[in-house]
């Protein structure tokens, strides 16, 4: 068993050796030239409320986006998560996830991201104001399948592959990422101290192709116009949370992260949660990027407020959170987690 448990934490590190040298330090140059920037939209109300900064402590089926070793803490035999956000200029982010536990195996999820984009004019070098009434929708999806376990008490690990698809008429792209992740609990021995670290997105890059992309020659034959191809937006998160309970109904959260972008300036984020007799919690985050004039950084403090209820064997959770944003309304993310 020993030697097990030896084996996964071994190639667990191994992997995140060798993410690490591509994404060493963040290049303020190449911010916003990565390819599924739809990977970067977040989910799950209660680590987006905590600024992002939960990768120690996420669990459930929020794990699944933000670390998937944490998926493995989800309490139920079954549950389900339904979200819905809005961005800005009416674009919405629907989410849904499930998981089940399988007993010794660990613990199995699948997750579908979307984007509604409503309806946008149509329109051609021929049509350049869209008088034909014509319209179409973009296909922006996100679907991904979770692996979570725990070594031991106090190790937990995680892998997420995904499918990332944009399609606009007449053009397409896709991809596929990787996430992996790991969390150390009672880190030091110190109880409630723990440790996160997940490395995501590292996958193949992002072109587009398809019959837009085709150009007439002068002998009136067809070819191909190269387009360009872009990596995905791979990050290197690591970091840290302290759990303290102040008494049987009262207890606290702090979390802090350092997050490493291969597509932009690294960043910081912090967190706290306060939580009233596993009822109710309220929390609250900030982000800190570095190098960052203030009139760059779109998003900056989080909050937010969870419900939780249990009759039965039926669990049943309300998460709402609310990300400022400088030049659009701020985002609303609604959420509803049912677990069996």
């Amino acid at each position: 068993m020993r030697k097990y448990k030896f084996f996964w934490a071994t190639a667990i590190m191994m992997v995140f050796l060798m993410g690490l040298p591509s994404l060493y330090a963040g290049d303020g140059a190449r911010t916003g030239t990565a390819g599924g920037e739809q990977l970067r939209v977040p989910v799950g109300a209660r680590d987006l409320a905590l600024g992002g900064s939960n990768v120690a402590y996420t669990s459930g089926l929020d794990a699944i986006y933000w670390n998937p070793a944490g998926f493995s803490s989800m309490t139920s035999h079954a549950a389900g998560t339904f979200s819905t956000m809005t961005i800005f200029n009416d674009i919405n982010v629907n989410y849904m996830a499930i998981g089940v536990q399988a007993g010794r195996f660990g613990t199995i999820g699948f997750s579908l991201k979307t984007f509604d984009f409503g309806d946008i004019p149509f329109t051609t070098n021929e049509d350049m104001d869209g008088a034909s009434g014509r319209t179409f929708s973009p296909t922006f999806l996100t679907g991904t399948v979770t692996y979570s376990r725990k070594l031991t008490d106090a190790i937990q690990v995680g892998f997420s592959g995904k499918f990332v698809s944009e399609r606009v008429p007449r053009a397409n792209g896709s991809a596929f990422a990787v996430d992996v992740g790991i969390q150390y609990h009672e880190l030091g021995g110190i109880s409630g101290l723990s440790m996160g670290l997940a490395v995501k997105n590292i996958g193949t890059d992002m072109q587009y192709s398809g019959s837009a992309f085709l150009q007439k020659d002068v002998q009136g034959n067809f070819r191909d116009i190269p387009t360009a191809s872009f990596q995905l937006p791979a990050t290197v998160e690591l970091g840290v949370g302290y759990k303290r309970n102040i008494n049987e109904q009262n207890s606290v959260i702090l979390n802090g992260n350092f997050v490493n972008n291969n597509f932009g300036n690294d960043n910081y984020k912090v967190g706290a949660e306060y939580n009233y007799n596993d009822l109710i919690a309220l929390r609250g985050g900030y982000l800190f990027a570095q190098n960052t004039n203030s009139d760059d950084q779109l998003y900056t403090f989080t909050l937010g407020v969870g419900l939780h209820y249990k009759f039965g064997n039926t669990d049943l959770a309300f998460d709402y959170a609310f990300r400022d944003s400088q030049y659009f309304d701020g985002n609303n993310l609604f959420q509803l987690t049912i677990g069996f």
